[in-house]
């Protein structure tokens, strides 16, 4: 426990301008702050596994030492990238981690956070069962203060089941599910240290509205934004403490831009709540376009002044409104132009869902390079590394409680899930890139009293402005909530009325299937396939001739149906059908396809430095083979394209029509442009090198791209 100064502080800003060039990933919901009393310690090197049941695997004492050795995130086994049908392990799976701590940790709070484990789990430390958990996409945390041995070898065991098992959620069978459970302790897994005046973690506490840190805004323009703080500090000691809660607001650069101090007293063995308002002049405000982080240094001292606890958060201010008929606002003013993202399911090739943080944030990069602003975590709380990423890269996203089309009337089944809805709120509620709720049960047929039962829990876990949910336009209780998700189509069927308090967005479109078993579509394909399967698709994803749900149908909404998410992202593996969903811009190992491009066509030409999601690109969706067609497709965000065909030969031109309504760029078709025949004749004269086409993108009269 030392005083703050400023050199300490000199040092730490200089550290931290460093590494606001890298990205920065999250430690069981903070980031850790020097010289704060409180440490983190990764705890994913070397685990001991065993896949499938183990008499006595919890004891202190069991012999593991045959077992194989594994580090975290782990997903119980490596798959082919055609693993769908159900291929991967489903049953029980062990994990044993043998650990000294260091003497210097003997008298600190310390807990052991886990921030997922799949399926049905229980940890035991040296023998003793700490928590039995049901979920597999949220933190499980346990306290392991009195359970260790300081003199001795100490043992983390943990049993974990990812079997079907419909008494909590998503609770479907894997063989009918549209995506897999795979297992395992397949994500990050910490120790935190920290005195025991502390302050505490929100998904282990069970307060609502409460725990950790609690950041939220009241008014917010580009003159002052209120930022609302409200921390809950546990004491662990026999004695009251009486102290002070600091706050200190730091632009990116590293500059103060607001400072809070109040004081704060705890009885012995008890905890309290402290709520504070920081208004902020002239706000940097969070938008896709700008995502501004501040970081929060957050302390508690004691009387002397003495750093008890603390740790950074990065927040950005913002503030978002559903008005109905008038749309989307954001930061006070209409958002003019519709949210275009993507679903994304939590796997990748071979390793499933264990995937390492610097994936989950090049998938958010690779969305926002592709001109997306908005991501459905189809239909899970995602990794807390996806989250840091989105924040940082201006991605909105649809924060969704686990489920898809099952229920069980059984009450411990409602239960988990309402339990499920508060803890993603009490981890994800700090995240400015939190955009919707959806706490229903995706295309689920639930009781009505279930999604009143669901909206109300949300309004209970974030009772400040700016938290909205979402429903289907036809589930039951849907009336509930002021954001339905409903395709355009819908919207304009004569039949149904539009009610103009709602807000409508598409949470899902773009597939295309013929039947529920054979699965052929114009969307989905297979990168391998090649060239013309993957215009198909590219051009079903932009604007078919066939009514449907499209990238220019909806561009060509009214204000108050205010975007929509593609389904999907990625190629990813399944349980009910035997091949993987092709439906991806780009395959399991995000490798694009045409659609990639397609959709970064319609991204803004205009380049801006702090959006991902900008700048002008021209792209060649033809590959030259024998096979080729004659007609050469571009995509392009440029006014004008040109296309020349050989050295020396002839060049095409296409023009923008900047009046026309729907999507902002159009596929680009030059008809009857390509010939292998006068490749072959170039070839057979050693002129191979004056074999291309080229495609210029032009902006103002200027190549660009």
């Amino acid at each position: 426990m030392k005083k703050i100064t400023f050199s300490i502080l000199f040092v730490w800003l200089s550290l931290s301008l460093w590494a606001a060039r890298q990205p920065e990933f999250s430690t069981a919901g903070f980031f850790r702050l020097d010289n704060s009393g409180r440490e983190v310690y990764s705890m994913n090197p070397a685990w001991r596994f065993h896949k499938g049941a183990m008499e006595g695997a919890e004891t202190k004492e069991f012999n593991d030492k045959d077992w194989t050795v594994v580090s975290l995130p782990d997903g119980i086994e490596y798959l082919p990238t055609e693993a769908s049908g159900c291929i991967n392990y489903q049953g029980e799976v062990w994990y044993r981690k043998h650990f000294m701590p260091d003497a210097a940790l003997k008298g600190k709070k310390l807990f052991l956070h886990f921030e997922a484990i799949m399926g049905k789990s229980k940890v035991f430390v040296n023998g003793k069962l700490l928590t039995e958990h049901f979920g597999g996409y949220l933190p499980v945390i346990v306290d392991v203060t009195d359970v260790l041995d300081w003199n001795g070898d100490n043992v983390i065991a943990v049993w974990a089941d990812n079997s079907d098992d419909p008494s909590y959620p998503p609770g479907k069978a894997q063989d009918v599910l549209d995506y897999t459970y795979f297992g395992g302790i397949y994500r990050d897994c910490w120790l935190i240290a920290h005195n025991n005046v502390f302050i505490t973690d929100p998904n282990y506490e069970n307060e609502v509205a409460g725990g950790g840190l609690f950041v939220a805004f009241g008014k917010v323009s580009d003159a002052l934004a209120e930022v609302q703080l409200k921390i809950h500090v546990r004491n662990a000691t026999k004695n009251p403490f009486s102290g002070r809660v600091e706050y200190m607001l730091l632009q990116p650069d590293g500059t103060e831009v607001a400072r809070l101090s109040d004081k704060i007293q705890v009885k012995a063995g008890r905890a309290t709540t402290v709520s504070d308002r920081m208004p902020v002049k002239q706000p940097m405000l969070w938008t896709p376009s700008t995502p501004t982080l501040y970081n929060l240094l957050v302390r508690v001292l004691d009387k002397e002044g003495n750093v008890i606890d603390g740790y950074r958060r990065r927040i950005g201010i913002r503030s978002i409104e559903f008005k109905g008929k008038d749309g989307f606002f954001l930061n006070g003013r209409p958002y003019g132009k519709p949210l275009i993202g993507a679903n994304r399911h939590q796997d990748f090739a071979v390793v499933g869902n264990a995937v390492a943080n610097s994936i989950h944030w090049r998938d958010a990069k690779k969305l926002k390079d592709v001109g997306m602003e908005i991501i459905r975590n189809a239909h899970c709380p995602q990794d807390p590394a996806f989250m840091d990423a989105c924040d940082e890269l201006g991605l909105f996203v649809i924060v969704n409680t686990p489920g898809w089309q099952f229920w069980n009337d059984a009450p411990e089944f409602a239960q988990r899930v309402y339990s499920d809805i508060r803890n993603v709120v009490r981890r994800d509620r700090n995240h400015p890139s939190v955009w919707l709720w959806e706490p229903i049960l995706n295309e689920t047929w639930y009781p009505a009293d279930f999604a009143k039962n669901t909206r109300d829990i949300v309004d209970a876990e974030y009772p400040y402005p700016y938290c909205y949910s979402g429903s289907d336009s036809e589930a039951r209780g849907h009336e509930n909530f002021p954001v339905y998700f409903a395709h355009p189509a819908n919207m304009q069927d004569a039949s149904k009325e539009i009610d103009p308090t709602k807000t409508y967005f598409t949470r899902e479109w773009g597939d295309n299937v013929d039947d529920w078993s054979s699965h052929n579509s114009p969307s989905r394909v297979a990168r391998n396939w090649g060239e013309q399967p993957m215009r198909v698709q590219a051009q079903h994803y932009a604007c078919p001739y066939y009514p449907v749900t499209s990238y220019d149908v909806l561009y060509k909404q009214s204000p108050q149906h205010v975007g929509g998410c593609l389904w999907h992202s990625f190629d990813h593996q399944r349980g009910y059908h035997p091949d993987p969903f092709y439906g991806g811009l780009m395959d399991v190992f995000r490798q694009p396809k045409y659609s990639y491009y397609m959709f970064m066509a319609q991204r803004p030409a205009v380049k801006n430095d702090r959006n991902a999601g900008s700048g002008p690109m021209v792209y060649i969706a033809h590959e030259m083979t024998p096979f080729s067609g004659k007609d050469v497709t571009v995509y392009s965000n440029c006014d004008e394209v040109r296309l020349t065909f050989n050295k020396g030969g002839k060049t095409y031109t296409y023009k923008k029509d900047k009046n026309r309504p729907g999507m902002p760029s159009p596929v680009i078709t030059f008809p009857d442009v390509y010939d292998f025949m006068v490749d072959k004749a170039f070839s057979r004269t050693q002129k191979q090198d004056d074999v291309y086409l080229l495609a210029e993108g032009l902006i103002d009269g200027k190549v660009v791209a």
